[in-house]
């Protein structure tokens, strides 16, 4: 007995050492620790983490009575000042440096806080904008987000910033019993939950289970030589890695061998025990093939599984806490065509199952008002574009999603808390990336309407580009506020929208007066002064042309008019500025009249009200519509075509490549019949290679469940597998290598 009891002490020590081993040593955040190392979204991934600042981010999210009253607003501040105060935490990005951008009459932007401004008007602007939405706040004021990094574990420097957001000032309002803030990292480190450890722990479990509880090791008590002992080793190791030995990330291969090391050391703990208890070996000569039945009932699990197998899939969810997926985009987004492609994926994004919010940092112009235009939109031209970018370089959303050069951006998506676990992420990948392969248009060539040299060809080109972008558009953006359009309102939103952007309608007579009075101003004010005779023929001269939009002629026909008016009064630089500055302003005049009466006619054919959220989407797309820059999609490699390369990253990208080399790790794990059978063949001969169907029917029985209701198998489900392989192994082995007492 005491013999017994130090095999079972030493045994008990070597399953508590691959235990140890399976947990692993603390180590380093790493949120590419289980991700192939060669796949796209994780080279992908780390570039995009490391430009952009968001590796090492954590949202603490913090239910709020009303995040937009007065006090709140100011506690919010508060509440940044005091996390960034904690100790460990490097930095905090907050809702307070949220910035809105408005533009004057000359295209110089402006910028103030968001926040400053009164209650309802803050409310209003955060929520036309949704990257301050998604970032930040829940669409019913009641969550505020805050992105901190902190050095070296969260849970050491968590009782600081619960602190810090309790003396804030917050209205808090958590849940009762919950902790006062809930915190997601944005990568999370797939280790964090013993990724490593359970398949150690099930390997060993199910191979206890089988020695002491099922057959009470009756088979490996009898005279076993050390070359079977050896063997039913081998076999319980081999079934333990099988699911992981074949992945191509280490992480996953340790993990293997250390469910390899526990099957073995409960193998021996098992057999321990049972030697402890001094059982009267048995004789099991009785069963030199396996009976029918039972050899019946595993060729009939093997077989099911092989029927079934193209429906076996993974999905190992290690990433399930990552509240976000990210679409990495490079290419020029101060180009205006850029954005609006960027917008169009994004919106696409939104209306997929599954996507509480999607956004880009094309939404910062969604409240960027433009004085004397209609609509709010993204601008024309990218000396435009670059100017309010510029001034809100500072913005707390611009700085998470968009690079400095401005030549790398993220579309982010926001999962639906409470949505399809597993399958549902998976899902939203498998879906963004085929919508980038057959819908993003790569490679845009820049089209100016107001361009002379442009061809008749292109322009019609163009011109139905944006007719189809229009009404796709306004589609997309009724269907996600919930306001399906019916057939008769789509064929109208497509005759409106052929129309904003072929035929552009007025009214000659309410133009003719916005005209003058636009002249007038612009005479009036200028410095070198005319007779009041000599200004009311410039005034009707000026509001005589026709400044349509594709009209090149328009500067030509300003200059010669100002030239007549003026003569030497003026110097050709005078003159040259004058003439752009007027041109322009008149212009501006004739698109905004346009642009009204395409708008009304827009939101008359959707039947719309002229205000609220959907209305002013609607009206910024129609605007939008209008031109007059066009992308069209052209061929690679055609000259100074602008590229859009797009790659889906994130904890959920990653997680999906995780699936797919687990899933092409399987095939090699059919290695192990082969190898199952040469050992068997070695144990028992041609009797023992007939113990092969047995071994292998508890990892089919394991795994059938999962292929016939198509539900991939996350990591209990591999570990599962795993563990039922290593028993199924032992169980073959003992059979196979046994020999009379």
């Amino acid at each position: 007995m005491p013999r017994s009891r130090s095999q079972i002490g030493v045994a008990a020590a070597a399953l508590a050492a691959a235990l140890v081993v399976g947990a692993g040593p603390a180590r380093a955040a790493d949120t590419f620790a289980w991700a192939p190392a060669n796949a796209p979204c994780v080279q992908r991934g780390r570039a995009v983490a490391r430009a952009l600042g968001l590796g090492g981010l954590v949202e603490l999210s913090v239910e709020v009575d009303n995040v937009f009253s007065d006090a709140n607003r100011a506690a919010l501040g508060e509440a940044e000042r005091r996390l960034a105060g904690v100790r460990g935490v490097h930095r905090v990005i907050g809702p307070t440096n949220l910035l809105d951008v408005a533009v004057d009459a000359d295209g110089q932007p402006t910028a103030r806080a968001v926040l400053s401004r009164d209650a309802d008007d803050a409310r209003a602007r955060v929520q036309r904008r949704a990257d301050a939405l998604g970032w930040f706040f829940s669409t019913n004021g009641r969550a505020a987000r805050f992105y901190v990094e902190v050095e070296g574990d969260l849970g050491t420097a968590w009782p600081g910033l619960a602190n810090a957001l309790r003396a804030s000032g917050l209205d808090l309002v958590p849940e009762p019993g919950a902790d006062i803030a809930v915190a997601r990292a944005l990568w999370p480190d797939p280790r964090a939950h013993g990724a490593r450890w359970l398949p150690a722990m099930l390997a060993g479990a199910w191979v206890l289970f089988l020695v002491v509880a099922g057959y009470k090791a009756r088979p490996l008590t009898g005279r076993l030589s050390a070359g079977g002992a050896a063997g039913v080793a081998v076999a319980a190791m081999l079934g333990a890695a099988a699911p992981f030995w074949g992945v191509d990330v280490l992480g996953v291969r340790v993990t293997g061998a250390t469910a390899a090391g526990a099957a073995a050391a409960a193998l021996v703990v098992g057999v321990a025990l049972e030697r402890a208890r001094a059982a009267k070996p048995g004789r099991w000569n009785r069963f030199a093939h396996p009976p029918a039945a039972v050899q019946a009932l595993a060729l009939a699990a093997v077989a099911a599984l092989a029927w079934f197998s193209p429906q076996l899939r993974v999905g190992t969810h290690q990433w399930s806490e990552a509240p976000m997926l990210f679409v990495d985009v490079r290419a020029d987004f101060d180009q205006p065509v850029v954005l609006r492609e960027v917008q169009r994926l994004t919106e696409a994004l939104r209306l997929q199952p599954g996507v509480a919010a999607a956004w880009s940092p094309a939404d910062l112009f969604s409240t960027v008002d433009v004085e004397g235009e209609p609509a709010r939109r993204v601008p024309a031209d990218a000396a435009d574009v670059k100017r309010v970018f510029a001034q809100a370089r500072f913005d707390s959303a611009l700085a998470l999603e968009l690079a400095p050069d401005h030549h790398e951006g993220l579309v982010v998506v926001r999962f639906e808390d409470g949505a399809p676990g597993i399958p549902g992420r998976l899902a939203i990948v498998d879906r963004v990336e085929a919508w980038a392969r057959t819908e993003l248009r790569r490679t845009l060539g820049v089209i100016d309407l107001r361009d002379a040299a442009v061809k008749p060809e292109a322009r019609v080109v163009a011109k139905g580009l944006l007719a189809s972008d229009t009404s796709a558009r306004v589609a997309r953006l009724c269907a996600f506020a919930g306001r399906q359009l019916t057939p008769g309102e789509t064929l109208a939103v497509e005759r409106a929208a052929r129309q904003t952007a072929a035929l552009p309608v007025a009214d000659p007579a309410r133009l003719a007066g916005e005209l003058t009075e636009a002249a007038r101003a612009l005479v009036a004010g200028y410095p070198v002064r005319l007779r009041p005779a000599e200004q009311e023929r410039l005034v009707a001269a000026l509001a005589a042309l026709p400044f349509e939009p594709d009209d090149a002629t328009g500067e030509v026909d300003v200059r010669s008019v100002v030239a007549t008016a003026f003569g030497d009064r003026v110097t050709s630089a005078m003159l040259a500025d004058t003439t752009a500055i007027w041109r322009r302003r008149l212009e501006a005049v004739r698109r905004r009249h346009t642009a009204r009466l395409d708008i009304a006619a827009m939101l008359s054919a959707a039947s719309l009200p002229a205000d609220g959220v959907l209305s002013d989407a609607v009206r910024s797309a129609t605007f939008e519509g209008m031109g007059p820059v066009v992308g069209i999609p052209v061929a690679p490699g055609t000259p100074h075509a602008l590229s859009i390369d797009v790659a889906v990253t994130g904890g959920a990208a990653n997680d999906a490549a995780l699936s797919k080399a687990w899933l092409a790790g399987l095939r090699p794990g059919l290695g192990l019949v082969v190898a199952w059978a040469v050992l068997l063949l070695m144990l028992g001969g041609f009797d023992g290679l007939t113990w092969l169907s047995v071994g292998l029917a508890p990892g089919a029985a394991a795994a059938l469940a999962a292929a016939v209701a198509s539900e991939p198998l996350g990591l209990w489900g591999l570990a599962f597998l795993g563990g039922a392989l290593a028993a199924g192994g032992v169980m073959a082995a003992a059979f196979a290598a046994r020999r009379a007492s």
